[in-house]
């Protein structure tokens, strides 16, 4: 597991910095991913919660937006059900579009039948392992089941590295391709929403598609300065900024909306 080092860089200057501190060694990066799969699966909705208000809101019109998020945990997952709407990780219209370009707690690689991945030790690669079948688990429960599994021992669930990269160890080519779809998205888009999004220089996966395509910009967050400043350097036209909290912004968030929507 961790060596003393890094344990001390987690503690002292966060989550993070600690991960760019994690040896490039699959018996320490697995176990490390799968605990954080578990630990984040386990988060729950509350009847109040901002995504359950906000789609309540927005019920008439979900099958016309799309929705990205860079959360690993299965909040807006379980928003969605709690108004009996599926989720379509591929946005191929099967269901309320919702893309995770960093992977999820709930992305699970599938074992084919008769092959069996224990004991291996690997360093050195981009990816561990490529181009197994991934399920997407619907509880925590079965997320924790699938850890816990002798025969999951060399795998951990598909999502990115919390680290500079956002580097993939398992299914990686998963989600390049959500990246893609991401960007497609973005290009056609008329109103994207930023909800309490960090600009971040080197997540050019994620900024740079928004830059190209130049939509209609809503940020929603309480401290949106490093925001602004990317938005004032790249020379946006049409950006409002309600920086308050997304608990706070729900109303905020459904009128813009609906205003492009319906009335633009």
């Amino acid at each position: 597991m961790l060596d003393v080092s890094s344990k001390s860089v987690f503690r002292a200057d966060g989550f993070e910095a600690g991960m760019a501190t994690v040896a490039d060694n699959s018996r320490v990066i697995n176990p490390l991913q799968k605990e954080l799969a578990c630990y984040l699966s386990k988060f729950s909705i509350r009847p109040d919660n901002a995504y359950v208000r906000l789609f309540n809101k927005l019920r008439s019109c979900i099958g016309q937006i799309s929705i990205t998020t860079l959360n690993y945990d299965l909040l807006i997952e379980q928003s969605l059900a709690s108004h009996g709407l599926n989720v379509d990780y591929n946005a191929e219209n099967k269901g309320v579009s919702l893309l995770k370009p960093h992977g999820s707690s709930n992305f699970l690689p599938q074992i084919p039948n008769g092959m069996v991945f224990s004991g291996n030790t690997m360093s050195g690669c981009g990816s561990y392992f490529e181009g197994l079948k991934t399920k997407a688990a619907s509880t925590a429960k079965e997320v924790q089941a699938w850890c816990d599994d002798p025969k999951n021992s060399d795998l951990s669930p598909v999502l990115a590295m919390y680290a500079k990269g956002k580097r993939v160890v398992v299914n990686r080519n998963l989600i390049q391709n959500t990246q893609q779809k991401y960007s497609e998205l973005i290009a056609s888009s008329r109103l994207v929403v930023l909800v309490g999004v960090k600009y971040i220089s080197h997540d050019t996966h994620i900024w740079e598609p928004i830059v190209q395509a130049r939509p209609n910009l809503l940020i929603v967050d309480p401290y949106p300065q490093d925001t602004i400043d990317w938005v004032t350097a790249n020379n946006f036209d049409n950006v409002t900024v309600v920086d308050k909290s997304f608990d706070t912004s729900v109303w905020e968030i459904t009128k813009s909306v609906h205003r492009c929507l319906y009335w633009s």
